[in-house]
């Protein structure tokens, strides 16, 4: 064999399939399409948190880290609070001695709830039998409730009930009727007379289904009869 007769060398052959490079390709395009889908979600998350930001902040939802109670906003909140609730109470008792004085005391019931000061009269004193407007004799009972708890509160709701025996009356339809206008007499009566602003009254008629006790004896119907006012603080 001569020097120009050289061996030719030999090819080497694949370490993998030829279909395995187009796998590995397809698998890479895969890879990057399913991140770019990613990333377009997250863009897409993001938009949407933001937007439901938006929605809360015109609706008037606070955030959550943000408290919508004043105590925590004044250390003094919580104080003044609790002299709040107390001249309350103490005017509530002062109250009690002066009807005890008047012979008014079984006629009229205070209480304080928690949120101001309810005070319940029954409808004897109030108002002749089916009618709506206030006697004579009621009037120096409520001129001493409102004056005494004048400037202490932020609003006065009146609500009137009935017992369950049905008004046959041209003016009260029914019970509904003539509990609500006992209210309405009522608030009529602390705006003229006590001075409060119409924007610090609320009227509701409940009729009678909203009894203390059971309508099943004279006693208790007439304690079911009632105009229940609430100071709330």
């Amino acid at each position: 064999m001569s020097d120009e007769q050289k061996e030719k060398p030999e090819l080497e052959e694949p370490t993998a399939p030829f279909w395995m490079t187009t796998y590995g390709d397809m698998v890479t395009l895969l890879m990057v399409f399913f991140i770019l889908i990613l990333s377009f979600s997250t863009i897409q998350l993001e938009k949407f948190k933001g937007a439901m930001s938006s929605m809360k902040g015109a609706l008037g939802v606070l955030p959550e880290n943000i408290s919508t109670y004043k105590k925590q906003q004044d250390p003094n909140y919580e104080d003044f609070e609790s002299k709040k609730r107390q001249e309350l109470i103490d005017t509530m008792n002062d109250v009690e001695e002066i009807l005890e004085k008047m012979g008014l005391a079984e006629m009229v019931d205070l209480e304080f709830t928690g949120e101001g000061v309810m005070v319940r009269m029954g409808d004897d004193l109030l108002f002749d039998s089916g009618k709506a407007r206030i006697k004579n004799q009621a009037t120096p009972v409520m001129d001493i409730v409102v004056q005494a708890f004048k400037g202490k509160f932020k609003d006065i709701y009146v609500e009137g009930h009935t017992d369950n025996i049905p008004i046959k009356s041209l003016k009260y339809p029914s019970n509904w009727e003539l509990s609500a206008a006992r209210s309405m007499s009522v608030i009529k009566y602390l705006n003229k007379k006590g001075k409060i602003p119409p924007t610090k009254l609320t009227a509701v008629g409940h009729g009678e289904h909203r009894p203390l006790v059971d309508n099943n004896t004279r006693g208790n119907r007439a304690k079911n009869r009632r105009v229940e006012m609430f100071f709330k603080m």
